[in-house]
């Protein structure tokens, strides 16, 4: 069963860590958001602001589930080495994302994502009635769904060309189903909503044309505690400011 209202709170929660850290650097602002900067040679002053930039991207997501199911005792029979793949397969993603570099010269980052993931399976657990019946499992898992994806993320500064910026990306993300379930699943009642993700990466900044990305996330599943599913998916993909593109 769908929780819109949760997907509302948590949405709002990811939006509150964001504007926190993008702004933390500005607890005791002047009014206009800016500071003064002295000119000795005009005896004037100049205004340094933070910078906020809306960009699209596309990405390549590969994705491996690995699934506890343990606890679960079905009416369905599936052969472990048909279901078992323990691989990860190709998916795709786009959306938006929102970068801000503070006064202090610090990035930060807000993603909004439509994802499709297509998972190779990884079941920890599976049954045997040898010699009668090769191995198998209860439950076969959703290898294919949509997600909306929101992520808050830090950038801290790695190395600096002329050119060039390289940058680590660090912080939380959430993912929320948006495609429907299986047979199976409904049956079973182990149809997945929500997952909460650790991310990790790199960015390469060319000179502000555009940035290649590689993110690493890996999510647990947090409405279903039947069925403890972890989630890993590897990103590569590009992004091109807005103002570029239209």
């Amino acid at each position: 069963m769908r929780k819109p209202f949760l997907l509302i709170k948590i949405i709002g929660i990811f939006i509150l860590f964001f504007q926190t850290i993008a702004f933390s650097q500005t607890k005791n602002p002047p009014k206009k958001d800016s500071v003064k900067l002295s000119t000795p040679a005009k005896g004037k002053s100049v205004t340094k602001k933070g910078k906020t930039e809306l960009s699209l991207f596309g990405s390549m997501n590969l994705s491996n589930q690995q699934i506890d199911d343990k606890n679960i005792n079905g009416s369905f029979n599936y052969i472990y080495d048909e279901v078992n793949s323990n691989t990860y397969k190709s998916g795709y993603s786009g959306g938006f994302r929102i970068d801000r570099i503070t006064k202090k010269n610090r990035q930060v980052g807000l993603v909004l994502s439509i994802n499709r993931v297509i998972a190779g399976n990884y079941y920890n657990n599976k049954h045997t009635v040898a010699p009668f019946i090769d191995d198998f499992t209860h439950y076969k898992a959703d290898n294919q769904f949509t997600t909306v994806s929101l992520g808050t993320h830090l950038k801290p500064l790695l190395a600096k060309g002329n050119k060039h910026k390289l940058y680590l990306v660090v912080g939380p993300s959430f993912d929320y189903r948006i495609s429907n379930f299986s047979s199976n699943s409904l049956v079973n009642n182990v149809g997945r909503s929500a997952f909460v993700n650790g991310d990790i990466g790199a960015e390469f900044d060319n000179n502000g044309y555009y940035v290649l990305f590689t993110h690493y996330k890996y999510g647990q599943e947090i409405l279903n505690t039947n069925i403890p599913v972890r989630l890993s998916r590897i990103e590569v993909g590009i992004s091109i400011k807005a103002k570029d593109l239209f």
